[in-house]
């Protein structure tokens, strides 16, 4: 009865302190609020900040970066200092389509689906976890996109990833980046 109890109680414990929300993100001076109807603004293509890394199997500009595109740009961005450019596009109201191109090579190009939530679009949130006997995992991210007044975005991204590896071993490798800014290289045509 008591493992059951206390299992109860780390699940719940672990749904509260596990969310990965912006609500103590200081928002910068600068910032203009984005809309539903001026999303549009966003539109163009920016140069990423190099404080914005591209690990394999995180998550960058809102979709999982994988093993095999770091693999075929590492030797781009990382030796020969070629920047990623992130072509931004206002689908709809609830949809950005994101480009990413290293020296006029296109890595992946991918919609993220979220809203227009205090001044910033926001991805969905991505969640899951993984139950097993071995490794017990959860994982959950959130990513959001704002303008700044001088041609320039800002990004902030927070995830929560914490688990056990044979219930001895606990890790937790959850992280933020806040208000990251990424300059315009073109202007929308």
């Amino acid at each position: 009865m008591n493992l059951y109890k206390i299992t109860t109680y780390l699940c719940f414990l672990l749904l509260i302190c596990s969310c990965a929300p912006f609500k103590k993100v200081k928002t910068p001076d600068n910032t203009i609020q984005l809309t539903k109807d001026n999303l549009h603004l966003i539109d163009g293509t920016y140069q990423n900040n190099i404080e914005n890394p591209a690990y394999s199997l995180e998550l960058f500009w809102g979709s999982f970066y994988t093993r095999k595109e770091q693999e075929s740009v590492y030797n781009l961005v990382y030796k020969e200092k070629e920047p990623f450019l992130i072509t931004l596009k206002s689908v709809s109201k609830k949809r950005l389509n994101v480009t990413i191109t290293v020296k006029d090579s296109i890595l992946k190009s991918f919609d993220i689906k979220g809203r227009v939530k205090n001044g910033y679009f926001e991805q969905r949130r991505i969640t899951y976890a993984i139950p097993t006997i071995f490794v017990n995992k959860y994982y959950s991210s959130k990513f959001r996109i704002g303008l700044l007044n001088r041609n320039t975005i800002i990004t902030d991204f927070k995830k929560t990833d914490i688990g056990t590896v044979y219930f001895f071993y606990p890790f937790n490798n959850s992280s933020n980046n806040y208000n990251i800014e990424h300059k315009k290289v073109t202007s929308k045509e």
